[in-house]
């Protein structure tokens, strides 16, 4: 099993994470982890587990952050959901089921898991985490270096930054110019554990991140992430740019095929001119 302020064993960490806060993408793929610690199957303590999990599900209909605690004994477990501030119950429900739903599969049999998608968080363990502060560092990503000439970009990802870690709310978003960002706490830290846990993760950013034009910091029970208008997503720039790549790309494709058809034409041309000269010998 994991324990709480110990990092989350067996961890999955996406190969592309958005760097986007404003992404709808919800069902993107962050991190997952799963405990070391298995239940048999039929046992008391799966029972306890399927129904945690429903409970789980039926409830993202109703609210952003929930968390259950379904007793049995030795076979106790403990669980939570967190959406995204920005999303309606809707978008939260659906998060949600995705997540219990990849869950079984990730995390077959073991008595602990955790998924973060871009949209909702989902954890559960036979150990109690909730109401834990926790700032473990989970995952981190650093996008691209700003340049030399991005001193302007810098300023305003450190006041973007700043804002993040300082005012109030679970839930913060801020931007400045083409630098846009968000931070969330887990629902079920106080205030101030909330407070603690962002100034950790903005001061992350800006530490491990010095120079980058994104950067997402994932700890146990909070994240902070950033991005300029320019860095796009992880997965390789702007809808913008990834059009005039696209353009790009048809332009070169479009450019060898043309320059096959005349090379083809040219050499049958010379072909025949060849043969000409063959016969009138």
């Amino acid at each position: 099993m994991w324990k709480t302020k110990t990092p989350i064993l067996c961890l999955l960490i996406a190969a592309a994470i958005s760097a986007k806060p404003s992404s709808s993408a919800t069902d993107t793929f962050v991190y997952g982890g799963c405990s070391q610690l298995k239940f048999s199957p039929a046992s008391a303590y799966e029972s306890n587990l399927n129904s945690l999990l429903s409970s789980l599900v039926s409830s993202a209909a109703l609210g952003r952050f929930a968390n259950f605690t379904v007793p049995g004994g030795g076979s106790t477990v403990y669980g939570l959901f967190q959406c995204r501030g920005d999303l309606d119950a809707g978008a939260c429900s659906a998060c949600v089921s995705r997540a219990v739903s990849q869950l079984g599969n990730i995390c077959l049999d073991a008595c602990g898991g955790v998924l973060q998608l871009e949209g909702c968080l989902v954890r559960y363990d036979n150990v109690s985490f909730l109401g834990a502060e926790d700032k473990t560092l989970v995952l981190k990503k650093c996008g691209p270096n700003i340049g030399f000439d991005g001193q302007d970009v810098l300023t305003r990802r450190d006041d973007v930054v700043g804002s993040l870690g300082s005012s109030g709310g679970s839930y913060r978003v801020g931007g400045t110019g083409d630098v846009q960002g968000v931070a969330q706490c887990v629902g079920d830290l106080s205030p101030s554990e909330c407070q603690d846990c962002l100034s950790e993760a903005t001061g992350r950013l800006r530490s491990d991140c010095p120079m980058a034009k994104s950067a997402d910091v994932y700890l146990a029970k909070c994240y902070a992430r950033y991005h300029s208008g320019d860095s796009g997503s992880s997965g390789g720039g702007t809808d913008k740019d990834k059009d005039q790549d696209v353009e790009k790309t048809l332009a070169i494709i479009i450019g060898i095929v043309t320059l096959t058809i005349l090379l083809v034409i040219f050499l049958s041309f010379i072909g025949k001119q060849c043969r000409k000269l063959q016969d009138g010998k």
